[in-house]
């Protein structure tokens, strides 16, 4: 086949034409931006042929394509911008998959270029190691389920048109592409690292920890520097069936000896370590904590050490303490991401200290008993209480978000109320916020009143409804960018608005510190949520909590009129043993114009810092795999050693520091406020009309006892009886096509178990 025409990116007319066939010819497509979309879970949107003209209104700047591979549907992209590097690749992959040959063939910049393939069997992303050629960095990716690349438009960086050979999806339907193995994926990933590694350097990946070191002499740095130069002292020990690969320096570790799929080895080599089988880099340290047993990173540093015959005070090591010698087989794998703790953080016990009293009494004079919004309020007292006052261990304050997502009967009321008075009760009144704001204003006039305060919302959908609302003279708007500018504002100075009033030019307000606890039901708080807080960090700056059980009902004696004397007693004592610094009086936390001397809360070892640091790996990691995460979870790193910072103050206030199990309980509270607003997301927030009716449907089979209902009794459903006839038969086709219902006949529709049908 010839080259396809190229098809100007500037031309809606073409690109509804276009999305419209691939849709016709069974591509998953997504609008580009530029190299990536920047839409909302962009990596499960299935978009429809009656899709395509909303999504191009709602996105008109995303004149790009892509396509999303998946189980059934893979692209190798040979990223050699080197001519004779990219010659040297192609040749091989003909050799190693004959069928590339007659694969479509798209390319951008030249000699860069990708091949489309039919697979065989479901797989995950992999690719080679990262290779400097003549300046240039080469790499091979194999494209699988979750990822996209643009397949048609202008290229970013050259300005002209994607091109094909061999056909194209717009003429090459997935079930007639050439098809392609897992084994043959692997045997030409192995053959194409190793060209590469025949003509450059392999471009080593340092460890998150290891680069935030400016000097780079940690001690964790040196044990890993002299453990990867010296693989032959202790590779064999931790893995003994790994193979020495002679003239190379390396040791494979098979994916047998790792309990793996095939394929999914282990290289140490001088120059580095290869995990064939995660999409992330590793380092000995690692290596010997995951498949040698090591109990702390200590442990494994000290083994490795210990392997190499050098003492750890040599490596920067300032306290020798016994090390946990591992023998013995290699220990089964553990997943590499795995970051929440089998622990349930929403109880008294789990939060401890004074969090864990105060969680208490909230449950024990609440009819509703929600042990989340218990905990929620808890953080929320804490956060006030010691806000102004204390810097966490990575030098951010302790102010938070919070946003408790329920329904109806989940007592939401209840620990807003307990809140307000245990701050009432113990004389901090001054402490307690707006319970509403109409705009940044009014937030910049309580702050200059109160600079650490708590903000009780008892509708935060409203809120969010009204910052977004549009049109001339909302100022409800600003609330949004206020709180973007105050979240990191606690340990620095904020000026507020500008104004032209002489009065308040220059009058700063130090270490300003706002918290926000605000509860709403999932469709108010969701319907009030835009694509745009999704993506300007805004959604990232909150904790969802969100239960996922209803409460038990009690039946409280004083419905927490009064706070018990303990209770008081408790806090009171907190509070005269905090460690003041620097201050004339405690009183001077409470005057804005006044630079507070912050307490340094630190790690109470390594170990808990590298517990943080697995987190903020972790969110890296995260977007790296899909950048439209990054409004969800670009502040999950943050937001956790807050929670932890304010954990370690509730069980010890006059001498604070953060622990693993500090650390522990804030990622396992920010995990679930991830699952909270995925779930959120998709199940009840649209960006067209027709996603809403999808929605609608869904919500009203769910309702249903036996997950079905006749079409007519549908149709006089709330978000459905509205719809025109048409638009009522593709939701329901969309549905049909994405699994969610049953193929029936018409009549009566069927929920299936992915739809959410009860087991």
């Amino acid at each position: 086949m010839t080259a396809l025409a190229p098809i100007k990116s500037t031309d809606t007319g073409d690109i509804a034409s276009l999305r419209g066939l691939l849709c016709e010819h069974g591509y998953q497509h997504i609008p580009v931006l530029d190299k990536g979309p920047r839409i909302p879970g962009w990596a499960k949107k299935r978009i429809t042929t009656s899709q395509v003209d909303g999504y191009l209104r709602q996105y008109p700047d995303h004149v790009r394509t892509g396509i999303l591979c998946g189980n059934d549907l893979v692209a190798i992209d040979v990223d050699a911008p080197t001519v004779t590097v990219s010659e040297k690749l192609i040749e091989r992959l003909t050799e190693v998959v004959p069928a590339a040959a007659q694969a479509p063939r798209r390319t951008g910049k030249a000699p860069k270029c990708l091949f489309l393939f039919r697979a065989t069997e479901p797989g995950e992303k992999s690719t080679t190691a990262e290779f400097m050629i003549d300046g240039a960095k080469h790499q091979v990716e194999v494209l699988r389920d979750g990822q996209q690349f643009v397949a048609f438009g202008d290229h970013i960086e050259t300005g002209k048109p994607y091109r094909w050979n061999n056909g194209s999806p717009l003429d090459v339907k997935p079930d007639d592409l050439p098809a392609i193995t897992n084994d043959e994926i692997a045997a030409f990933l192995s053959d194409a690292e190793t060209i590469l590694a025949g003509l450059g350097e392999r471009k080593e990946e340092k460890p998150r920890a290891e680069r935030k070191d400016a000097g780079g002499k940690s001690f964790w740095q040196q044990v890993n520097s002299a453990a990867i130069v010296s693989p032959n002292r202790w590779v064999k020990t931790l893995f003994p069936g790994a193979q020495h690969q002679p003239g190379t320096g390396a040791w494979r570790v098979s994916s047998e000896e790792l309990g793996r799929k095939l394929e999914e080895d282990i290289s140490i080599h001088p120059d580095g370590i290869q995990d064939f089988g995660r999409e992330h880099g590793t380092n000995p340290i690692e290596l010997v904590r995951e498949y040698g047993g090591a109990p702390t990173t200590k442990d494994a540093a000290f083994w490795l050490c210990e392997r190499m015959g050098i003492e750890p005070t040599e490596l920067g090591w300032q306290q020798r303490q016994a090390v946990a010698i591992i023998t013995g087989p290699v220990a089964p794998p553990t997943p590499a991401n795995d970051l929440v703790p089998a622990a349930n953080p929403f109880t008294a016990d789990a939060a401890g200290g004074l969090m864990g009293q105060l969680a208490d009494w909230i449950l024990s004079t609440s009819r509703r008993k929600s042990p989340e919004f218990a905990v929620m309020a808890s953080i929320a007292f804490m956060s006030v209480f010691c806000g102004r006052r204390v810097v966490g261990p990575t030098g951010c304050g302790v102010n938070l978000y919070l946003a408790g997502i329920a329904g109806p009967g989940f007592g939401k009321e209840a620990p807003l109320q307990r809140l307000v008075k245990v701050l009432q009760d113990t004389e901090m009144a001054f402490l307690v916020g707006a319970g509403e704001v109409s705009s940044s204003s009014a937030i910049e006039k309580i702050l200059r009143r109160k600079p650490v305060v708590v903000m009780p919302w008892d509708e935060i959908g409203d809120v969010l409804e009204a910052i977004n609302a549009r049109g001339p003279g909302n100022w409800a708007a600003t609330i949004r960018k206020a709180m973007l500018e105050l979240y990191s504002k606690s340990t620095g100075v904020w000026f507020g608005k500008e104004t032209t009033d002489d009065e308040r030019i220059g009058s700063p307000i130090h270490s300003p510190s706002l918290t926000v606890i605000g509860t709403s039901t999932p469709a108010r708080f969701y319907g009030g949520l835009s694509d745009k807080n999704l993506n300007d960090g805004f959604a990232a700056r909150i904790v969802f909590i969100a239960p996922t059980r209803r409460p038990e009902r009690g039946n409280p004696r004083d419905n927490g009129l009064g706070v018990p004397k303990a209770l008081r007693e408790a806090i009171i004592a907190a509070n005269k043993s905090f460690p003041w610094p620097g201050m004339d009086s405690p009183g001077k936390w409470r005057l804005p114009d006044v630079q507070p001397s912050l307490v340094e809360v630190r790690w109470a070892d390594n170990d808990a810092e590298r517990s943080w640091l697995d987190l903020e790996d972790w969110q890296e990691n995260e977007i790296e795999r899909d950048e439209t995460r990054d409004g969800i979870v670009g502040r999950v790193a943050e937001n956790a050693v807050r929670l932890a910072t304010l954990r370690a103050l509730s069980r010890e206030p006059a001498a604070a520091s953060v622990t693993v199990e500090d650390v522990q309980w804030a990622k396992a509270i920010m995990m679930a406020s991830i699952r909270a607003v995925d779930d959120g997301v998709e199940k009840y927030m649209t960006s067209s009309a027709f996603e809403g009716l999808c929605q609608s449907i869904l919500m009203a089979l769910r309702g249903s006892s036996d997950g079905a209902m006749y079409r007519a009794e549908l149709l006089k459903r709330r978000g459905i009886r509205g719809a025109d006839t048409k638009m009522f038969k593709d939701a329901i086709v969309r549905l049909q096509e994405t699994g969610d219902i049953e193929q029936t006949d018409g009549a009566r529709m069927v929920l299936t178990a992915s739809g959410g049908r009860a087991a």
